[in-house]
């Protein structure tokens, strides 16, 4: 290399650490840019703050109301971010998006403990454009947390050495013991860790059984009463994993395979290839890291046994460990290809990396409802509002601490009961069939008995505006 008359020598690359940098930078970007966005909460979100508004610390210990669940600790942790500074939308979404910062330290850790040296952008830009990840890493549920907690214990699993020392065995007491009550699928990575490491130590033995003791504690105290439920069981009847016994079985069988694949690297056909290849390529030449797979290898298991649903939101946890096996492919196709099928690979990159069109965020944050403005629309006047709505409106009229200051004295009539005068009729989740069909025959009924019935649509909400005599 030929030195600069004036700035010296040159490198041909800009550095490794400059260009996950600049990854990161970018990818937080996107983050910050829908967290600062401050969506309205939407139904799940509302339930789940309602939950935290409405009982003690200690009560959070139990199963919840509303159809929810969500580890006891990160329950604490976020009731005590909305006492302090209220249980506004933007504060109670912290702890998740902790979660997808711890995450990223995670995955750049592990990076730097595996070579990967630049391709370490690898497993970071994966992270970063994942659409899953972006929404709940900026949404009040656990699963963000489960991310950036399913990929600490995974790195800290790489890093912890064979030969273990006692140190290592009480640090891993202490966290297996913790994980699970902060994020559930943590036991499943822990489950992954310590057969690792009882391969190799017979002494794992005592920290494993000081998870199973922990675990079993939560088990029996807030997670027995849904396990197996009816709920459970019909909501997510098609993402449990059949036995492969006969053909519809198998059937599901591939669709929850493609979808996994679709999670992990995009919807687009360039992102499933370029990530089938890694996945293979990643496999082969480096079994050694293979454990890596192990988390989600357990998980297909327990979801065979019914007990674990493979539904999108709760496969986040084990995402960081195929995204290192792809990384550790990219570095290994690299070296051993020529300069023109590197440029190629590079390109496929950079296509296969938009695979879910996750830029377009930049300009067009994520958002699911307009519930504040049902909220506005129930302080004008009466309202009635449908029961996937009640939500909603219960959390900013009555919790939320900027508009529940206001329209307490609104007169909200029950669903289903008609009266005269103006009233707003408030619906929400219309991407569900119900709410559609109940707001086609209420506006029908409506207009049946002589009511002026005027149409306010929002994203995915609607305000029917009732005059009667």
């Amino acid at each position: 290399m030929r030195p600069h008359p004036i700035l010296g020598a040159i490198p041909p690359y800009p550095s490794r650490r400059a260009v996950l940098l600049s990854v990161t930078a970018l990818g937080g970007m996107l983050w910050l840019i829908n967290l600062g966005y401050n969506r309205p909460l939407f139904i799940d979100e509302a339930n789940v703050a309602r939950n935290l508004f409405d009982r003690s610390y200690a009560e959070l210990f139990q199963p919840l109301d509303h159809a929810q669940y969500a580890p006891p600790l990160y329950l604490v942790l976020t009731k005590i971010l909305g006492e302090l500074f209220g249980y506004r939308e933007l504060v109670l979404r912290l702890p998740a998006f902790a979660g997808g910062l711890l995450a990223v330290c995670a995955l750049w850790r592990a990076g730097i403990h595996l070579r990967l040296g630049y391709f370490t952008a690898v497993p970071l830009l994966l992270l970063f454009v994942n659409p899953a990840a972006l929404r709940y890493v900026t949404e009040l549920k656990p699963y963000g947390l489960d991310l950036g907690v399913g990929a600490g214990l995974l790195v800290l699993g790489i890093v912890t050495s064979i030969a273990t020392s006692r140190r290592q065995l009480i640090m891993w007491t202490i966290a297996g013991m913790v994980a699970p009550w902060l994020s559930l699928p943590a036991v499943f990575v822990l489950a992954a860790v310590g057969l690792r490491g009882l391969y190799h130590d017979r002494r794992w033995v005592f920290p494993i059984v000081a998870w199973l003791l922990s675990f079993g504690l939560l088990y029996f105290t807030v997670l027995r009463p849904s396990v197996g439920s009816g709920y459970l069981n019909s909501f997510h009847q098609d993402y449990f994993l059949p036995w492969p016994d006969t053909l519809a079985a198998l059937e599901q069988f591939g669709r929850i395979g493609w979808g996994l694949m679709r999670l992990t690297f995009g919807v687009t056909a360039v992102a499933l290839i370029w990530g089938a290849l890694l996945l293979v390529v990643g496999w082969l030449p480096r079994p050694r890291h293979a454990w890596l797979l192990l988390p989600l290898g357990i998980v297909l298991v327990v979801s065979g046994l019914r007990y674990y649903s493979l539904i999108d939101r709760l496969m986040l946890f084990a995402l960081p460990g195929l995204w290192l096996i792809a990384g550790l492919a990219a570095q290994r196709l690299w070296r051993k290809s020529s300069r023109v099928t590197r440029a190629g690979l590079v390109v496929l990159t950079l296509i296969a990396l938009d695979g879910s069109h996750s830029l377009r965020y930049f300009r067009q944050p994520i958002t699911f409802s307009d519930g504040a403005k049902l909220a506005e629309a129930a302080k004008e006047g009466a309202y009635r509002v449908h029961p996937l709505a009640e939500p909603v409106v219960d959390y900013y009229l009555r919790i939320h601490p900027v508009t529940s200051e206001k329209g307490q004295a609104s007169v909200r009539k029950p669903y289903g009961v008609y009266g005269s005068g103006e009233e707003h009729w408030l619906y929400d989740v219309l991407t569900a069939p119900r709410p559609n069909q109940d707001l086609r025959r209420d506006s029908i009924g409506a207009a049946e008995r002589g009511c002026r019935v005027d149409s306010e649509p929002l994203y995915r909400a609607r305000i029917l505006v009732i005059r009667c005599p």
